[in-house]
């Protein structure tokens, strides 16, 4: 190959090289930044999951609070009084009291696809005393009343016995609802500043055209 065919034919060589190089690095971009964008809205579609199921639960705890403590109030008053003459009269009381159904899909979610090694050190602290404390109060308002009524623990002279039974049980309920309220309150912030961060961040990366035009 002549020295004149190289020198016409080595730059339109290298210039469709570059092209192709530029191509590959452009699309590698964009598969980039593609993928980017759709970890930010999975992460914050998450987040709003979160704020959604925690606020949907701390109403439940709410609503359930005032009843619980005052079933516990009425039952002290009687084994104060000790006025309470039959079993069935008992269990007529405490069978009022309904188990509160708290959610964790939001949760469960999180730790099945472990998207929760991908968040912030305070917001997955936060969410795990969360769903912890609401963990070990489902178990505890699942399980106590039908304990407490159950036919081994109510027999003749344990009346009294199992009316105390019965109010520490509603005095332990109505301590972790109280704690409930307070640690729901809590997480609430902390995946409201995580949303507002995330929404903050795509402002940012992705500004209108008017801040483009006006920096």
């Amino acid at each position: 190959m002549t020295s004149k065919a190289i020198s016409v034919w080595l730059p339109q060589v290298l210039f469709e090289s570059a092209l192709i190089v530029v191509s590959i690095l452009v699309a590698l971009g964009l598969d980039e930044w593609r993928e980017n964008r759709q970890n930010a809205e999975l992460v914050l579609n998450a987040l709003t999951s979160f704020l959604s199921e925690v606020e949907q639960n701390k109403i439940r705890v709410e609503d359930a609070a005032p009843f619980n403590q005052g079933l516990e109030n009425v039952l002290n008053s009687h084994y104060v009084e000790d006025d309470i003459d039959s079993v069935d009269e008992f269990v007529s009381m405490v069978e009022s009291y309904s188990p509160v159904v708290l959610q964790s899909t939001a949760w469960e979610t999180a730790l099945a696809t472990g998207s929760l090694a991908k968040k912030d050190y305070n917001l997955v602290s936060a969410l795990s005393l969360t769903y912890s404390l609401q963990s070990r109060y489902q178990q505890a308002t699942r399980s106590g009343i039908s304990e407490l009524t159950s036919p081994q623990n109510l027999g003749e002279g344990r009346l009294k016995l199992a009316v105390y039974n019965s109010i520490r049980y509603l005095d332990n309920v109505t301590g972790m609802e109280t704690e409930l309220g307070i640690v729901y309150a809590e997480a609430m912030l902390v995946i409201q500043a995580a949303i507002d961060e995330k929404l903050d961040g795509e402002v940012t990366r992705n500004p209108a055209p008017k801040d483009l035009a006006h920096p």
